[in-house]
């Protein structure tokens, strides 16, 4: 894969970027388990060939640094630990953030953005913490709690006073639910045979996969440039534009594969994102 610069970054932040440590080990990763098979696929067929400019791995890298300012935390049981299992004749491997082997409790810490936490934790936070929990069974180790500490990057005390569903407080803590055994097997189970089969055979990313949007209708005034009104659903919308009478008219807003157009760094060689793009 290549870093470019495409905004002249400072070069100490650039190199910091490629001269990232992290290398994956055994078959699968935790991350690429959960990430979608078409996506995994094609980003391991075109390697070589992959960009990714520095300007967007700046939270990656900001993230990064965190990890090793927690590391000073007093009472640290392990941490930055990578173990691996074998299933499904693949190696299996995932590093965990912070351990407490006394009382069970797995722990990760994420930086990321306001937003992503609007409706509390993400689903993918779940199997991911569900899975290095059945990897650390596996080493004998009991996991009893399973909890995800997000720092917010972008968080503003201003807002708070703003918005009754805004954050309080710039950390939060989330307590994820812990699967039992036979559900984190079957799980991990059914993602590795995903991902073996997509090496032979690529399958369709989902909606899901492909965060797609969905499309919006807009209700539009002639002379006037942003909507009246905007609708999802077009038998509503349709209405709406009957009682809004003339000099309206509706625009037809299509959803988007947010994914694809902007976080998957092997879409030039996607054919269904290629296919859906040029409609």
């Amino acid at each position: 894969m290549q870093i470019t610069n495409k905004f002249n970054l400072p070069e100490s932040i650039v190199n910091a970027i490629r001269n990232d440590p992290y290398q994956s080990t055994g078959d699968i990763s935790v991350t690429r388990l959960i990430s979608p098979a078409r996506k995994v696929a094609l980003e391991r067929a075109h390697y070589k060939d992959l960009e990714e400019d520095a300007s967007e791995k700046i939270w990656s890298l900001f993230g990064q640094a965190m990890h090793v300012v927690l590391e000073r935390a007093e009472h640290v049981a392990d941490t930055e630990a990578r173990f691996s299992i074998e299933r499904q004749g693949w190696v299996l491997s995932g590093q965990f953030d912070h351990f407490d082997p006394i009382f069970g409790v797995l722990t990760d810490y994420k930086v990321t953005s306001t937003y992503a936490v609007k409706n509390g934790y993400r689903a993918e936070w779940v199997m991911q913490m569900n899975i290095l929990a059945a990897i650390l069974r596996e080493h004998g180790y009991k996991v009893n709690k399973l909890q995800v500490i997000v720092i917010l990057r972008d968080w503003s005390k201003s807002m708070t006073q703003r918005s009754a569903d805004y954050p309080d407080q710039p950390v939060i803590t989330f307590d994820v639910p812990v699967w039992n055994e036979e559900k984190c097997e079957e799980f991990i189970d059914e993602r590795i045979r995903i991902h073996q089969a997509a090496r032979d055979k690529l399958p369709e990313c989902t909606a899901e996969e492909r965060w797609q949007t969905d499309d919006v209708f807009a209700l539009m005034k002639e002379g006037r440039r942003t909507a009246v009104k905007l609708y999802s659903d077009k038998d509503e919308a349709d209405e709406a534009l009957k009682v809004a009478g003339e000099k309206h008219y509706l625009d037809l807003r299509p959803g988007k594969s947010i994914r694809c157009e902007s976080f998957c760094p092997a879409a030039p060689w996607c054919a269904q994102y290629q296919s859906k793009k040029d409609k």
